[in-house]
């Protein structure tokens, strides 16, 4: 079994060459709403929409630009699985917190080693993302600030959440799992 390679911390950075159209992804997600797949609702809102690639295919780029930037850290091949690569489900999936919304803390799944967040729109004062990262018996809080355009990559079970949208407007971010190569098929087979 190959050993989990990990981030001391979480990494966040503003892609360097990413030619992403960010308002025809806003409008692909919102005009495909009855193409997406919901996972689960927390606090009265659906946690993760899942939205095939092929109804917005611009994400492809952030995708690769992920597993890249993973790569040139770790110096080992990385993935995000998605279907349209024969996968059985997408590993990648757009969150949408409306005004008076937030996201409660969690970790991701088991098998992924790191998880990302692409933030797609972010009105002033919709809601920074947090972190709870332990350093042996003590646990520290790290906020980092949610911005349009911004990418943050983490280990994928430092435990997360998002502050409550005190905007007018949705946040909108894009979130995926990243799995080192080879991967085990059973790790990504079940949504959260």
């Amino acid at each position: 079994m190959q050993t989990k390679k990990k981030l001391s911390k979480p990494i966040e950075f503003f892609p360097e060459h990413l030619n992403i159209d960010l308002p025809k992804v806003i409008y692909s997600i919102y005009n495909n709403k009855k193409h997406i797949k919901y996972s689960h609702k927390i606090k009265g809102r659906w946690e993760n929409q899942y939205l095939a690639l092929n109804f917005v295919p611009e994400i492809k780029e952030v995708l690769h630009y992920a597993c890249k930037t993973v790569k040139n850290i770790l110096g080992h091949d990385v993935i995000v699985p998605y279907e349209e690569m024969g996968f059985a489900t997408n590993e990648f999936w757009f969150n949408i917190a409306e005004p008076g919304q937030l996201t409660d803390w969690h970790d991701h799944k088991e098998g992924a080693s790191f998880s990302g967040v692409y933030y797609l729109e972010v009105p002033k004062k919709s809601g920074d993302i947090l972190f709870r990262i332990k350093h042996g018996n003590n646990l520290n809080e790290l906020q980092l600030n949610s911005i349009t355009g911004k990418m943050i990559l983490f280990d994928s079970n430092i435990e997360h959440s998002v502050s409550i949208n005190n905007s007018n407007q949705d946040r909108i971010s894009l979130g995926f799992n990243i799995y080192l190569l080879p991967i085990c098929y059973d790790s990504f087979s079940v949504r959260y």
